[in-house]
Order: C-alpha cells, then sequence, then structure tokens
C-alpha cells in the first residue's frame, strides 16, 4: 500500500491540513503534541473506522466542533482509492458518519468490509471483538506500543 494523501477537517489538534505523502519510506517526526499520532489515528480510522475499545470518535473530534472529516488517498497494486469518513456529535455522544469509497456512499460496517479486502486482510478482522490491527501493520502510534511493552510477556509475544 502507497500512502497519497490525508486530508482532516476537526481531527484532535487540527482544524484543518492537507498533507501529501512523498513516495517510499515516511517519518513522522516532531516535538511532543505536534500531531504526529494524530496523523497515525487519523489513517487508522480512514481504514478501518471506529474500533471499540481502541479508536474512540470522541478522541478523534476535535473538542467544541460537530463535525469531522479525515480523507485518505492510497494505492494498492497500482490501483488508487479515496476514503472519506466522518464524525458527528449530537447531545449526547460522538458518532461515525457514512462514509465513501472513491465516491461511493457506503455504511461504516461496509466501508470496513471493502478496506480489508483491498488490503487482503483476513475476514475474519470483519467481525472480530478485539482489533488486531497492529499485526498487520507496519506502523505503531506512541501510546500503543507503550502499552505492547507494559503487556505480560505473553501478550506481548502474541501481539508481536
Amino acid at each position: 500500500m502507497r500512502l497519497h494523501s490525508l486530508s482532516l477537517t476537526n481531527i484532535r489538534s487540527y482544524t484543518k491540513a492537507d498533507l501529501t505523502f512523498p513516495k517510499g519510506n515516511i517519518l513522522l517526526w516532531g516535538d511532543v503534541g505536534s500531531g504526529k499520532t494524530t496523523i497515525l489515528l487519523s489513517i487508522e480510522f480512514a481504514l478501518f473506522g471506529i474500533l471499540r475499545g481502541e479508536l474512540s470518535a470522541a478522541s478523534l473530534l476535535r473538542h467544541g466542533t460537530t463535525e469531522g472529516v479525515v480523507e485518505l488517498q492510497f494505492s494498492v497494486d497500482g490501483e488508487t482509492h479515496t476514503i472519506t469518513r466522518t464524525l458527528k456529535r449530537d447531545n449526547k455522544s460522538v458518532k461515525q458518519g457514512a462514509g465513501k469509497l472513491d465516491d461511493q456512499p457506503l455504511t461504516p460496517v461496509e466501508l470496513r468490509a471493502h478496506i480489508l479486502d483491498i488490503l487482503g486482510y483476513p475476514e475474519e478482522l470483519l467481525t472480530k471483538g478485539k482489533a488486531d490491527v497492529y499485526r498487520y501493520t507496519v506502523y505503531t502510534p506512541q501510546e500503543e506500543m507503550k502499552r505492547i511493552l507494559l503487556d505480560s510477556p505473553q501478550l506481548r509475544l502474541e501481539t508481536l
């Protein structure tokens, strides 16, 4: 998979950001609080949606806003795709809204199923209660690595 671009609106510390990724390896670096983890979480959200117990909608939507959008353009095997996912705040909570894959409106579950298929991930990830995303991706946000390192030796071994 090659990432091409990421657009964020009202996601964590970003009110509006448009990033273009170069070909090759990508290194995110910066001071603590500069938005590196937000970029990784946004990519994860675009690809897989909200993951219960792992990635909450409320933790992504910028405080004080009612709507947020993440758009990711990527390619796999020479085929380019654009994913758009939304977040909406109502009186009680923040929820994931409908999304789009290549301008085709889809529910969050349908979108996740299509992305897992495009990426060649195992089908059982669609219905698994626990997210095993980090077993199949190259990046690991700082908070996730800390959790892995502090887990029991058996859980570390299973994760890695």
